[in-house]
């Protein structure tokens, strides 16, 4: 097995100015080192660390971790319902709740808990996957010296990434499956929305045209900095509405998030308000990065949405910002995966690896992973087959 000494903890973003190696040079996003200094400014209610990872004095890795407080009930939406008539699979159940209302960790996260897709891992490209699981294994040990944290989570995996992963199982950490990130593929031949619409067969057809009747009402606007200033409060609560009834969350954004990221990013971030009889009803924010379209966050009056389709029309409105763009991919995030299908996006496996750092624990956590699974959803596939077109 490679072994990849960690050099030392290079910096924290508890400095007041922060300052980085010149050695990575990348056109990601959200490994670049505005972007990090961004998200500590921005959301405060975190803590951001990063390890800069040399070899032989050269530096190799980013790892950006964010800290937070972390509780076991979050977890309930991942174990699926038991047999009502099994005696015993309910008194594993009840076991398992019991067991995760006692979880009150200090978590610290590989990754960016509100970007999805972001594993907060940057990689020279010679590095293969044993040599990094290697790199992993030690920064988490290295940093947990720094810090107190009960638990690590590794987020935002894919089946490639895990490849060589046994050096983390076999120190403690625990795979499970967590909702797939769905992603929407756009044909570089279309121009316009109506080329997706025909793109789709006749049966989605006809109910995207329905939603799009419904929705007509909807009047759509690109924020600027000052709208968001402006509409703060409402965005804000247009927010909460959703994150609210979400069965999963690791942690919220400040009321300033979309205003502050607009003012850093106005190239590639952006929000989007729908109005209904100039009231603000629904918002949609995402980042534009290479060929991409992020969805980020999602805000909606539930009291509106189920009359004026406010929440597919979302869908639709980010279908055609991005063949308006030029852009090859959707990234929708993981949340509403059958609805998501429905408009022509696919389903892509993500995992996650947990391990707490105290014994009795973990062994809790071993047998806990075995519950967790993401809810069952049908898979719609809305698009012609290359024959029928």
């Amino acid at each position: 097995m490679t072994q990849v000494p960690i050099s030392k903890f290079i910096y924290s973003f508890h400095t007041i100015h922060p300052q980085f190696s010149s050695e990575i040079i990348t056109d990601d996003l959200f490994s670049s080192e505005s972007f990090l200094n961004q998200s500590k400014r921005i959301c405060p209610q975190l803590r951001h660390e990063i390890l800069e990872v040399k070899k032989d004095g050269h530096l190799i890795a980013r790892l950006y971790f964010q800290i937070m407080p972390f509780k076991g009930k979050e977890l309930k939406a991942y174990i699926p319902e038991q047999e009502e008539n099994c005696i015993l699979n309910k008194t594993m159940e009840a076991i398992v709740d019991l067991a995760l209302e006692r979880v009150n960790w200090n978590l610290a996260v590989l990754g960016n808990v509100f970007i999805t897709g972001d594993n907060g891992q940057y990689w020279l490209a010679e590095l293969d996957n044993l040599e990094k699981w290697a790199i992993v294994k030690a920064a988490t040990k290295y940093l947990n010296k720094q810090t107190k944290i009960d638990a690590f989570l590794l987020s935002d995996l894919r089946s490639e990434d895990l490849r060589g992963k046994e050096l983390l199982s076999e120190s403690g950490y625990r795979m499970f499956e967590v909702e797939p990130e769905l992603i929407f593929n756009i044909d570089l031949e279309w121009k316009g929305f109506d080329d997706y619409l025909y793109g789709i067969v006749s049966k989605y057809r006809v109910r995207t045209k329905k939603v799009l009747d419904k929705s007509n009402a909807l009047e759509i606007k690109d924020f600027s900095a000052i709208d968001l200033e402006n509409n703060k409060a409402t965005i804000y609560e247009l927010y909460k509405n959703v994150v609210d009834s979400a069965a999963f969350k690791l942690a919220e954004i400040p009321d300033n998030y979309f205003h502050d990221f607009k003012v850093a990013y106005p190239e590639h971030f952006f929000v989007r308000g729908f109005f209904l009889k100039e009231k603000l009803v629904g918002v949609i924010s995402f980042f534009v990065e290479n060929n991409a379209l992020k969805i980020n966050f999602v805000g909606l009056d539930y009291s509106n949405n189920k009359d004026h389709c406010i929440y597919q029309r979302i869908l639709y409105d980010c279908i055609e910002q991005g063949i308006l763009m030029n852009k090859e991919s959707i990234h929708f995030g993981r949340t509403a995966s059958e609805i998501k299908t429905s408009v022509g996006a696919y389903p892509v496996k993500t995992y996650s690896l947990l391990k707490h750092n105290s014994k009795i624990p973990n062994l809790v956590i071993k047998h806990l992973t075995n519950y967790l699974k993401p809810e069952p959803f049908e898979i719609r596939k809305p698009f012609k087959t290359k024959e029928a077109i």
